[in-house]
């Protein structure tokens, strides 16, 4: 049984035996081998990456008394790979950041929950049974939580820390009411052995269904349980924020597509999730591009923007198909690459005063750092789906995927909502192009290390958008596994 469990959740036990390596070293130095500690913990996370491709052709299950509890295939592989990338980026542009703001003498704990977030979020994809599934959103959580208030003497992230914490454990009571239904129902936790339980009776089963959408709708920030990521994602540190907004919300919608495909994919039930799923999808892009369009707060407006985003790739989960599944995999690293680099601009930015930049201080911001600018240009372009972007191919791609569903309706939203973004998307280029800098307009002072992330989140969007086949087959592959 252990050898079928390490076999399965191999780059899951690197992740953590190298975050208790991490705590003894940063124990027996007492906080001094700071940068030590950052460097082991992109070694670490290399190493994983490194398993993780190498595992492609690889397939495990992890088994408990027969029942299959992780799943290994190349649909969890592709995820791996986009959670471990955004931990990665975010992590690489941390260490200038915090120590600018002399935060590094936590460094330790900061990497090793990061790590165990990472943990979470790939345990999260693999899952194949509601327990495991409720233990890893609940590692992935609270490593998050800390994480967020990790500028403890700054009033904002504590107070975005408290909130997501209330709130995030009202939807983990949700998910365990949720789980607890199905079980009463069917006298099972597992999905690949729910649909053999199904009961006649459909009553509980679909009440404990509704309430597990709802903890997972809470965990995503889709509308209308959203009201705490806008101010979580303001208030958290900067590169937090960027792997909050991208790995973690990337792998619950990868997870919800598992839980539907494998446990829900049936007649008696897929009417129920399929209606409320499309519902929330159009009311999330619909309600997080409008709230967006009058934020003068980049950062806030970015939080804005990823709740829109989650809607459009719940449209892949509700295609249900191997074009479904292929769609989600390419949307999840496209934005990913799109979202963190829009960040780090903005992190960028924040440099000088590391208060948060309004749309008035980006005023000709690119006639004083030309490249800077056309990075967020970039970005911009890609998150509103203009072609030759890695976001226009994740986008069609998608839409596609729901409209060979039969969601014509849902594409024409997704359509229109991608129309209004382009507003507030592109009037951040307009103001940092079109007007000369003004007396508000920030200085800025790059960073290194900063500056390589955006260049290579930059250049992987631009790639993608003008190359995207060899993804879109790699996609497709992953959709495939069996």
């Amino acid at each position: 049984m252990i050898e079928t469990i390490l076999s399965a959740s191999r780059t899951e036990a690197i992740l953590v035996l190298w975050s208790l390596l991490l705590l003894l070293l940063s124990a027996a130095s007492k906080g001094r081998a700071r940068e030590s500690v950052f460097k082991l913990t992109v070694v670490g996370l290399l190493i994983a990456l490194a398993v993780t491709v190498f595992s492609w052709d690889y397939t495990s299950e992890a088994l408990l008394d027969g029942t299959v509890m992780l799943k290994l295939d190349k649909f969890a592989l592709s995820f791996h790979f986009v959670i471990l990338v955004g931990a990665l980026l975010s992590l690489i542009s941390s260490w200038e950041y915090l120590q600018d703001r002399k935060w590094l003498r936590r460094i330790g704990e900061y990497c090793v929950l990061l790590l165990l977030s990472c943990t979470g979020a790939m345990f999260l994809v693999s899952a194949t049974d509601l327990i495991i599934l409720f233990l890893a959103i609940d590692t992935l959580s609270l490593a998050l939580y800390v994480l967020t208030g990790y500028a403890c003497d700054q009033p904002y992230p504590t107070e975005s820390a408290l909130k997501y914490l209330l709130l995030g454990a009202m939807a983990s009571a949700f998910l365990v009411y949720g789980i607890a239904f199905l079980y009463g129902a069917t006298g099972t936790t597992n999905l690949m052995a729910l649909e053999r339980m199904l009961p006649t009776q459909t009553l509980p089963l679909s009440i404990g269904l509704c309430l597990l959408m709802i903890g997972l709708a809470f965990k995503i920030a889709l509308v209308p349980f959203h009201q705490w990521a806008p101010d979580v994602y303001d208030g958290a540190l900067t590169p937090i924020t960027a792997f909050m907004a991208t790995a973690p919300k990337v792998a619950l919608i990868a997870s919800m597509f598992r839980i539907m495909e494998l446990g829900f994919d049936l007649p008696q039930v897929k009417p129920i999730w399929t209606l409320a799923l499309s519902a929330l999808s159009a009311l999330t892009m619909t309600v997080g591009n409008l709230a967006a369009l009058p934020q003068q707060n980049i950062k806030r407006m970015l939080a804005y923007s990823s709740i829109a985003h989650a809607g459009y790739m719940v449209m892949a989960v509700l295609a249900l198909d191997e074009s479904g599944m292929a769609a989600l995999v390419f949307y999840g690293l496209a934005y990913t690459l799109m979202t963190i680099g829009a960040f780090m601009v903005t992190q960028m930015v924040e440099k000088e005063t590391g208060a948060p930049a309004l749309l008035n201080e980006w005023t000709g911001l690119a006639h004083r750092h030309l490249p800077l600018g056309w990075a967020m240009v970039i970005f911009m372009a890609s998150l509103t789906g203009i072609p030759f972007t890695a976001g226009f191919w994740a986008k069609f791609v998608t839409f596609k995927a729901a409209l060979e569903a039969g969601y014509l309706w849902l594409v024409i939203t997704a359509v229109l909502n991608s129309v209004v973004s382009a507003f507030y998307y592109l009037r951040v280029a307009m103001v940092m192009f079109a007007q000369p800098p003004t007396s508000q307009t920030r200085l800025i002072a790059p960073w290194r290390m900063v500056g390589l992330v955006i260049g290579a989140c930059a250049l992987s969007v631009l790639l993608l958008g003008f190359m995207p086949t060899n993804l879109l087959r790699m996609s497709e592959l992953a959709s495939l596994s069996p």
